[in-house]
């Protein structure tokens, strides 16, 4: 799955922007630079439909002034679940901290250097999308793999999931054989990982946690 990346740079210095800018080829992602508040909403607002797809990888870089726009954006919805590296002036450290504790996958020193804001730009975006590749698999799945799958990450046996699902022993293992290659899980502690990552996604989705669920 190829994806669209998108880095969202929210500083009110444009120097900020005009490094990252730089790199855009690099990470073969588009840039786009917010100096207020206003700015971005009306972009979040008007290009909202457009983060909807799966094929496409969020980033945002900020400073800490602007902590509180993303601490209002819902921890359930696209925009919360994308990675953010905060960018600080060493005298603002505080609000750094703050930014921390709020979930930020990176914290950077300005002036950044542009390899250390590469690396983890790249990081960011790979992380995210793997994640996303990973729910796509889950989607991928069978009724019947995907009730298989809930059901070993709970702990029970072939047996007991033969005697659940009134199928056989032998048809369990089918499900269970098809269910990890189709989520590229090597073992029962990965397929755990990996589903309670769908089931989050799933249930910040309005209305799919009912199209995905496995008893419906």
């Amino acid at each position: 799955m190829k994806f669209d990346r998108v880095i969202l740079v929210v500083d009110a210095d444009i120097s900020s922007y005009k490094g990252i800018l730089r790199m855009a080829e690099r990470l073969a992602a588009e840039v786009v630079h917010f100096s207020c508040r206003t700015a971005l909403s009306h972009w979040t607002t008007e290009n909202r439909l457009r983060f909807d797809s799966a094929k496409l990888a969020l980033c945002v870089v900020f400073d800490p002034e602007f902590l509180d726009v993303f601490e209002r954006w819902p921890a359930d919805g696209f925009f919360g679940q994308c990675p953010r590296v905060c960018i600080s002036r060493a005298g603002r450290m505080s609000k750094a901290v703050q930014a921390i504790n709020s979930g930020v996958f990176d914290l950077i020193e300005k002036p950044f250097r542009l390899d250390r804001m590469q690396i983890a730009l790249e990081q960011a975006l790979t992380a995210y999308e793997c994640d996303t590749r990973r729910v796509s698999e889950f989607k991928s799945l069978t009724r019947r793999e995907l009730q298989t799958c809930e059901m070993v990450v709970s702990g029970l046996t072939n047996r007991e999931i033969s005697e659940q699902l009134d199928i056989s022993i032998k048809t369990v293992k089918v499900h269970r054989a098809n269910l990890m290659r189709k989520v590229r899980a090597k073992s029962v502690t990965e397929l755990l990982r990996g589903y309670d990552e769908f089931r989050a996604s799933v249930n910040a989705a309005p209305g799919a946690a009912k199209k995905f669920s496995a008893g419906t």
